[in-house]
């Protein structure tokens, strides 16, 4: 058994209790003090130092001078759900960790603690990063910013899975290439006159015309791209009116744009602007589209040389049949570990938490999602792993 694998397990108590301290303080964005307080602390116990780079982004060091150093980042916010796990460390907050970020922290919090123990025969240093705000495509724009890979050679991170969209407990996947795609978030606004629902007639009806673009919208994934390019085009949010009887004057739609190609990606961006404002136009009523900039991200890009070496170093964890490395995008999700892959060499993986074959009904994103702890270990022992092979292999 690997050692950091079997010293993993012997820390598996405390990594739960780690986790389930983060899941019970929730929150979002950069609003995650209390958590930051918690990551702070147990580093500092650890006897590893911790600056804050800005508001909950954390970033601490463990190693030498004089070798290279190695990125490994884990994400801790949660979503804006109301918990439905009946878990008794449930956040109370309006808030929920529905995307297993509570998982990734403590994971990394116990792989600095194995790599502090081991600290001597570290080639170089680890650069440990814990971001806020990755669900709002913030937080690792602002880390970058502030220097968060100022003498960073390369990075490593990891995001867990369950139900529907992951293999078995305890195993890997992750892929050569594009892994995660890149997202653009979008605001059309339909403007047209109410009026009595009764007389509709007298009225421009926004709702039938935000009907009307989320059907012609498909038209961009039925017959605007090549078959053989990816895209989605999702609708999430659609609101107008305050009552059953009265035609109202706008009606507003959210959604999100994801691809993997910045040529299929630019055409999308077009015509769905186009689409919105011609079908508007058509129906005797205005649409404005926004696409949001803060929220926009690249595709995430494993590096392939950096996919290819690290494989026998997650299997060393997993066992034997138990990593996959793809030639296919891992997931249709966004991540703004774009901001790291863009920058240095990366891979980001996928670990498995618990499939629907195991009992793990709900997926992420879901306020009634639970993870596999066994998974804990697994992380933990990975991050480890991939930074103390990476740093003798890259002296």
């Amino acid at each position: 058994m690997n050692e950091f694998y079997a010293r993993a397990v012997e820390l598996l108590p405390e990594i739960q209790k780690a986790q389930r301290t983060i899941h019970s303080y929730g929150g979002r964005a950069f609003d995650l003090q209390p958590s930051a307080d918690f990551l702070t602390g147990e580093l500092r116990k650890m006897g590893i130092a911790v600056r804050e780079i800005a508001p909950c982004c954390l970033v601490a060091e463990i190693g030498r001078e004089g070798g290279k150093t190695i990125l490994l980042r884990a994400d801790y916010d949660a979503l804006p759900l109301d918990e439905q796990t009946g878990f008794p460390y449930a956040a109370t907050n309006h808030t929920c960790h529905a995307c297993g970020h509570d998982y990734h922290a403590a994971m990394l919090l116990y792989a600095a603690k194995m790599l502090k123990e081991r600290e001597s025969e570290l080639n170089g240093r680890v650069r440990l990063m814990f971001q806020p705000a990755e669900e709002t495509f913030e937080g690792g724009r602002v880390m970058t910013r502030n220097g968060v890979l100022e003498g960073v050679d390369a990075g490593f991170a990891m995001h867990i899975a369950a139900g529907r969209e992951t293999s078995d407990a305890c195993t890997i996947r992750y892929s050569r290439g594009a892994t995660y795609s890149a997202v653009n978030t979008f605001e059309i606004t339909v403007h047209g006159h109410g009026g009595h629902g009764a007389l509709p007639h007298l009225t421009v009806d926004p709702i039938s015309v935000g009907s009307r673009i989320v059907i012609a919208a498909q038209q961009l994934l039925a017959m605007e791209r090549p078959a053989d390019r990816m895209l989605v085009v999702s609708f999430g949010s659609f609101h107008s009116g305050a009552a059953f009887n009265i035609i109202p004057d706008t009606a507003v739609l959210e959604g999100t744009i994801r691809t993997f190609d910045q040529d299929v990606r630019q055409l999308a961006l077009r015509r769905l602007k186009e689409i919105a404002e011609g079908t508007a136009t058509a129906m005797r009523a205005e649409a404005e589209v926004y696409y949001d900039p803060a929220s926009a991200g690249d595709a995430v890009v494993n590096n392939k040389g950096m996919a290819e070496e690290i494989f026998p170093w997650l299997e060393d964890i997993t066992g034997r049949g138990k990593t996959a490395l793809l030639d296919t995008p891992a997931s249709f999700g966004s991540e703004d570990f774009c901001f790291i892959s863009n920058a240095v060499p990366s891979v980001i993986i996928a670990l498995g938490a618990g499939s629907i074959s195991e009992g793990y009904e709900f997926g992420m994103h879901n306020p009634r999602v639970r993870f596999d702890d066994r998974a804990l270990a697994i992380g933990a022992a990975t991050h480890a792993n991939v930074a103390v092979n990476w740093l003798k292999a890259h002296r």
